[in-house]
């Protein structure tokens, strides 16, 4: 469904011609599809988008009845979603677009004059944005728009990002000289700015920005102390630049690009099930690959507070993992995200040693272990084990050697694969009940039987036991006694 021509004979219908504005007309103007289109309209915003939402069938929601915005939700006969902004015009058109924060997203035109072909859509341009798109910059519209609202601070970064532009030197010195007023900026609007720049291509260039323009200081406060912390030798850079690296590498294990091309990213194992694994929309309207990003930028957060340097000179960050996952908390409860993503991330960020620690060097973990992995870790298993692989890519850089690249890739493909097996009916079958041991052995309802209903659970995770008769055997040896009755052994 094209929105579009819909758009025009709605607004047609009822006699307006908003103008389109904004992200819609640069992605426009570059080539770029978007699900996004955004409206300004002098007056009548609340019927626009209320003949909208009843024309397309979306839903509509006010977002700020003093500025008269308005958003209509929808989704495409094809399952495609579709969102369209309504906004009353500041002003007049060109008021209104020297008001806004960029010179790229300060283009309009009217919403009748799409019929034709882009390159010659009637654009109404008071900044200039259209010679800087066509530059690849990114510049403000004025030098009072940073400050206005500080939250485009995080959004020059953005948009660098979206569009794979270069902010202009003086927007640039501006962001500098502006970076203290996020911290002014509402919680929520913030993690939105940091996962939506984690999201996107380039995340090391994105990070690396953010640090260079005083931002990741001001957002993330707990990272700093960890510049210039040396780590031990089989570490390539100090824990800042490694966190940083983390969440690049964590980028390329998921770009089909370096897994085709690059000799690391051969080694790299990649179920067919991991795209849709990862672009799940997991909390906060987030997928799961951004909050492994969020989890490789924070999983060493504590390294600094728990640095030890032994006798004989080794560096040592002993119980960084659980002190870095009650960081983790306290960071993301600051930041407003749900309950769910502050766990999910904190888990990955305690557990992030524990796929190395699943077997000894040269030797695959026992199912045993696996088990113990994914019963532990839980919903955040595999992400961890991603993890696990972006940390060891940051650790070595490019002092890499590939044939222990190949030894960690085949642990954690092993695992991945051991997992989903276990995860098979037959293997997840219950062979034995609480109300089994107790009429069994004799047993009395309580916390004793949970230890040997999780031992049955795991042996048979495992493959050791298959059956309901291994199963009481194996409790029968544990407890040192045979069962109550011949019949109840054969569950009859």
């Amino acid at each position: 469904m094209d929105l579009l021509p819909r758009l025009r004979a709605q607004c047609a219908a009822i006699g307006v011609d908003p103008y389109l504005v904004g992200g819609y007309v640069r992605d426009a103007l570059m080539g770029r599809a978007t699900r996004d289109i955004d409206l300004a309209v002098p007056d009548g915003a609340d019927a626009l988008a209320e003949g909208i939402a009843r024309s397309l069938g979306g839903t509509r929601v006010e977002l700020d009845a003093e500025r008269g915005t308005h958003r209509v939700d929808g989704i495409r006969a094809e399952g495609a979603s579709w969102r369209v902004d309504v906004a009353t015009l500041q002003g007049g058109i060109e008021e209104d677009l020297r008001l806004r924060d960029f010179t790229i997203d300060a283009i309009a035109m009217p919403l009748s004059g799409t019929e034709g072909a882009v390159d010659a859509w009637p654009l109404v341009d008071p900044a200039g944005g259209l010679a800087d798109l066509r530059a690849g910059v990114v510049r403000v519209t004025a030098a009072g728009v940073l400050a206005d609202d500080p939250l485009r601070l995080l959004r020059a970064v953005r948009i660098a990002a979206q569009t794979g532009f270069t902010l202009d030197a003086e927007t640039a010195r501006a962001v500098c000289d502006n970076a203290s007023l996020l911290a002014n900026v509402s919680a929520e609007r913030v993690r939105e700015e940091l996962l939506t720049i984690l999201s996107l291509p380039r995340v090391g260039h994105s990070l690396g920005l953010l640090d260079t323009l005083g931002l990741l200081d001001v957002v993330l406060p707990e990272l700093s102390p960890s510049r210039g912390v040396k780590q031990p030798v089989e570490h390539h850079w100090d824990v800042f630049d490694h966190t940083l690296h983390c969440v690049e590498y964590a980028e390329q294990v998921l770009d089909a690009g370096f897994r085709a091309t690059d000799p690391a990213g051969q080694l790299v194992p990649w179920p067919d099930w991991a795209d849709d694994y990862f672009a799940e929309d997991y909390a906060d309207g987030h997928t799961r690959a951004t909050y492994l990003k969020l989890a490789c930028l924070l999983h060493d957060v504590a390294k600094p507070e728990t640095k030890s340097v032994q006798p004989n000179g080794r560096v040592r960050f002993l119980g960084h993992p659980v002190k870095g996952a009650d960081t983790v908390r306290s960071v993301l409860r600051r930041l407003r995200a749900s309950g769910k993503a502050q766990e999910a991330v904190a888990v990955m960020v305690e557990q992030h040693l524990r796929p190395s620690q699943l077997a000894q060097k040269g030797e695959l973990p026992t199912a045993r272990a696996v088990y113990r992995y994914y019963r532990d870790l839980q919903d955040v298993a595999v992400d961890t084990l991603y993890l696990s692989m972006a940390d060891y890519l940051a650790a070595r850089g490019p002092e890499l050697e590939l044939d222990n690249w190949a030894a960690h890739c085949d642990r954690v493909r092993y695992t991945l694969d051991e997992g989903r097996a276990q995860k098979a009916p037959e293997r997840r079958e219950r062979l034995l009940t609480g109300h089994d041991l107790m009429t069994l052995f004799n047993l009395s309802s309580g916390p004793e039987l949970r230890p040997l209903l999780e031992m049955v659970q795991e042996s048979g995770a495992a493959g050791e036991v298959k059956t309901r008769e291994e199963a009481v055997t194996l409790v029968s040896h544990v407890l040192g006694r045979a069962p109550a009755t011949v019949e109840a052994r054969h569950g009859q």
